[in-house]
């Protein structure tokens, strides 16, 4: 009596339906009885996603409240006393900082939606879009408002504009904060989207 042949797949394994491999898909969701790991719902995931969402919080809410009022004296002649003018700072009033917010509280959004469907099937590469996305977001409004935050705390002599951190400086050090809050999130993104990569890379049937 001879034994049934069974041709060896692309991978090594069999090809009958007892022995394939999931796919893409597949590795991201979690079945019932195949213990495998979703790049989005596993316990390192969840806790990095939760502290993007809390730090890109923290930091969309320091810099939309940050704000300062100072008095400076202007000398219009010399016969004349030195006026005082009250003068604020604002976030609002650089369009670097509403980018830096504006990008801060879509990724807190995102990342809320994300944890919220962490364990549907299908959301893994929807999520991993969407990581790529905020991580791009993240990056650039902290390369904008780090840049302005610098040309505040030292000016730019080639085009006379002179430096305002010496005047407001505790709207500097929260705009600074913001940044560095919202920096670390970025990182913590970067490292969220690896393992995710990672781990779909360890479950393909490809590789």
């Amino acid at each position: 009596m001879e034994t049934s042949r069974v041709k060896p797949g692309f991978n090594g394994g069999s090809v009958d339906g007892s022995g394939r491999r999931a796919g893409y898909m597949a590795s991201g969701s979690a079945g019932s009885g195949s213990g495998r790991r979703t790049p989005v719902g596993d316990a390192c995931g969840v806790t990095l996603r939760a502290f993007v969402l809390a730090a890109t919080l923290v930091a969309a809410v320091v810099m939309g409240v940050d704000r300062q009022t100072r008095t400076i004296q202007v000398t219009i002649t010399d016969t004349l006393p030195p006026l005082q003018v009250p003068v604020t700072a604002k976030w609002s009033y650089s369009s670097a900082f509403v980018y830096f917010v504006v990008a801060n509280a879509m990724v807190c959004a995102f990342s809320a939606l994300a944890l919220a469907a962490c364990r549907r099937r299908g959301a893994v590469v929807a999520v991993m879009v969407g990581d790529l996305v905020a991580l791009a977001l993240l990056f650039s409004a902290v390369g904008a408002a780090a840049e302005f935050g610098i040309l505040g705390e030292r000016g730019n002599s080639h085009v006379r504009w002179a430096k305002v951190c010496n005047v407001f400086g505790r709207f500097c050090e929260r705009a600074m904060t913001a940044v560095i809050v919202s920096l670390i999130a970025a990182f913590a993104n970067l490292v969220l989207l690896m393992l995710a990569i990672l781990d779909i890379h360890k479950n393909s049937s490809y590789y």
